[in-house]
């Protein structure tokens, strides 16, 4: 009976595969991945006068669309008040295809949170339950073609909410807190 089954889905899926292979032969994927170490340069949440540097590391792997255009999907991670994961979709254009290019970029997602805290914070005790929040960074740079990748070099833009759900541990009152960064950004990938 297994090897019956095991026929059975062998001969199902055994012209799909020949069919992606013809695909691939006219229409040619070209795959890329974009790795990125970054800063993001603003205001602490809590002392708007003091400026804070957060480091962030993103990968994001997609495809070519055309010869100067790419689009994909990235993850990465980030120590904002607390760990956040973000998962976006990201889009890609560069100029030309000489030796350095300059190129935009956008990323649109939601930045994950698994962390719950008991923290006091401005006299509340309780419990912080960290929900995340929605990203966008729209960005700027230039590419470096070098013999085996390429390097980036960008600045722009990155909002991030940051929403928390708070349980105060003597009233057991809970509310929600949103904050928002408005954070310029400087990074440093490398495409492959």
């Amino acid at each position: 009976m297994k090897y019956l089954i095991l026929l059975f889905i062998s001969v199902l899926f055994n012209p799909v595969l020949f069919a992606q292979g013809e695909m691939n032969r006219t229409q040619k994927l070209r795959y890329f991945n974009h790795t990125q170490i970054s800063g993001l340069v603003g205001e602490e949440s809590e002392d708007l006068s003091r400026k804070a540097i957060i480091p962030s590391f993103q990968t994001t792997t997609g495809i070519y669309v055309g010869k100067h255009a790419g689009v994909g999907l990235g993850v990465g991670i980030e120590p904002f008040e607390y760990i956040t994961f973000p998962v976006f979709a990201g889009g890609y254009f560069f100029m030309n295809d000489k030796k350095t290019s300059p190129y935009f970029a956008a990323k649109a997602g939601y930045a994950f949170s698994n962390s719950n805290k008991r923290l006091i914070h401005h006299y509340i005790n309780g419990v912080y339950d960290n929900k995340g929040g929605v990203m966008v960074n729209p960005e700027i740079g230039l590419r470096i073609k070098m013999p085996y990748f390429d390097m980036t070099l960008s600045g722009g833009y990155r909002f991030q909410r940051l929403v928390s759900r708070i349980t105060e541990d003597h009233s057991h009152y809970t509310y929600t807190r949103r904050v928002d960064y408005n954070r310029v950004t400087f990074a440093l990938g490398i495409i492959f």
